[in-house]
């Protein structure tokens, strides 16, 4: 039983690294400083999450961006906890947001705007990892159809 669940977990590592590879943009010239997927059980915020009060006439970000954005802090900041990622204020830097979505197709109103996903996301990283977004030079993001919910952040130095 126990070569078994070795085997599970070789192959689990292998695919692991295929995933990364295989969704590795290849025009990015820099220093990679931090690379992570994140499975993630809240859905993705939007940045069109917008609430309106009218008693206060107040408009605010409602529960789901809420909960996705913490949710995302928290396992950012457990990976820096390891990774001890160190940005510095005059750092350039290059951003890869790969979004990994149940939905089988991708194009559709069920799912959701690729630059709505990407406003609590970047929010979320500058916040965990503590640099400001004005610092990103080149970004680019996808959709992708996964068997889980993930995030897969990359970020370099340029």
């Amino acid at each position: 039983m126990e070569s078994i669940l070795q085997l599970f977990a070789s192959l689990r590592t292998y695919l692991d690294r295929k995933f990364l590879e295989i969704n590795r943009p290849n025009n990015v010239v820099g220093l990679k400083i931090f690379d992570a997927l994140i499975e993630l059980d809240h859905d993705f915020g939007s940045g069109n999450d917008l609430q309106h009060n009218t008693k206060t006439n107040t408009v605010f970000r409602g529960k789901k961006y809420h909960d996705y954005k913490d949710e995302l802090i928290q396992a950012l900041e457990d990976i820096n906890e390891k990774t001890k990622v160190e940005i510095d204020t005059t750092d350039d830097l290059s951003v890869s947001l790969t979004f990994y979505q149940t939905s089988i197709k991708q194009n559709n109103r069920r799912t959701k705007d690729l630059d709505n996903m990407e406003k609590p996301t970047l929010d979320a990283m500058q916040l965990a990892l503590g640099f400001d977004d004005a610092q990103i030079i080149d970004k680019s993001s996808h959709k992708r159809t996964n068997f889980t919910r993930a995030l897969h952040v990359i970020i370099w130095k340029v």
